[in-house]
């Protein structure tokens, strides 16, 4: 593949451009008002994603991390954080000892502990920790939340004593995200006065939308400060829904995350423990099997560009995929993946620089 037409985000913004594409090399070369065969985007880029293919971060080794790591490149990814779940300190700690060091791998989202009680989705609820400042047992959650590689964290932000924490840590320069919480409104709208800039998987786990009183989900609506994360495998949110978020949210506020787990890959009426609960594969989705909640996704950030291609376009599903997801973490993308019509991925190119 060498000169290709595509609908691509390019030096002048979205639109139809004609493209040198080489393995190892990739350009711009002009503008165009002719048709596209081909969809480009650069690599993808999930910044919330707990593992696949039967690992997962919180229990792999090295070398299962490595292997992972080569499996989602194939997909198509160029940048991702392996993500925690709510554990004790001392396996979280032991899963950041057998976080390689990788150039896909920029840091890790620590998804939970500090999370609500009354929102825990899948997570382990007896490891919660619902109020700050750590003391007793809890201190030792300082080591990693002082490890260099986080880059993101979950928490909940009406929890007692969690503002001052969300105000250093942003200013640290980790992105901080709600999510799991039972904020109102008004409580959600404090941390982003602190220092908020992010939203777990917008619409699950959280306080809904109720017209007297908005909450979480209403504070990440209207504020063009907070971007919002959407797992979009058609399960954990609806089109109509994420319809509605599109339309609500500007479209460089939204992320897409695959929120993956390593049920993500294997094949239906597989059962795994996955955190502590005994959990089934089913038909693009992995669930509790006490009481049939959904537990995690079971979708790549390449099944999810797809649902986003064939749904709202390419425009928009390049930029929650790829570009938006980048910019957030502040890296430069240098890979490229084309795309037929369908979201076929039909080549790559890596350029040096």
């Amino acid at each position: 593949m060498s000169l290709i037409v595509a609908e691509a985000w390019g030096p002048e913004g979205f639109g139809v451009y004609s493209m040198r594409v080489e393995p190892d090399h990739w350009e711009f070369v002009s503008r165009t008002d002719g048709p596209a065969r081909h969809v480009a985007s650069t690599g993808f880029v999930d910044v919330h994603i707990h593992g696949a293919f039967g690992s997962d971060f919180m229990s792999a080794s090295s070398e299962a991390m490595l292997e992972l790591n080569h499996r989602l490149w194939e997909l198509g990814y160029e940048v991702w954080l392996p993500t925690t779940v709510t554990a004790s300190s001392a396996d979280v700690l032991r899963a950041l000892e057998a976080l390689p060091s990788l150039p896909m791998i920029r840091g890790f989202h620590l998804e939970g502990p500090f999370i609500s009680k009354v929102f825990p989705g899948a997570q382990p609820p007896e490891w919660i920790v619902d109020q700050w400042p750590l003391t007793g047992a809890a201190w030792e959650w300082n080591q990693v939340l002082e490890d260099p590689r986080l880059r993101l964290i979950t928490l909940a932000p009406e929890n007692r004593g969690a503002l001052p924490w969300v105000e250093k840590l942003s200013r640290s320069g980790v992105i901080v995200s709600m999510g799991h919480t039972n904020a109102t409104f008004q409580e959600a709208s404090a941390a982003v006065a602190a220092g908020a800039r992010h939203a777990t998987h917008t619409f699950n786990a959280m306080r809904g939308l109720h017209h007297r009183e908005a909450g979480m989900l209403g504070s990440a609506l209207v504020d063009d400060r907070v971007h919002t994360e959407l797992i979009y495998d058609r399960l954990h949110v609806s089109t109509p829904a994420a319809r509605l978020l599109l339309q609500t949210k500007p479209l460089s506020n939204l992320i897409a995350v695959s929120d993956s787990t390593k049920a993500t890959g294997l094949s239906e009426g597989t059962t795994l423990d996955m955190w502590g609960h005994p959990c089934v594969v089913g038909k693009g989705d992995v669930r509790l099997q006490s009481n049939g909640a959904l537990a995690g996704s079971c979708i790549t950030l390449a099944d999810a560009f797809q649902n986003l291609l064939t749904d709202f376009g390419p425009e928009v599903a390049v930029a929650m995929c790829s570009r938006n997801p980048a910019r957030i973490l502040g890296v430069g993308l240098r890979r490229m993946l084309v795309f037929d019509r369908d979201g076929t991925m039909v080549a790559t190119s890596m350029r040096a620089s």
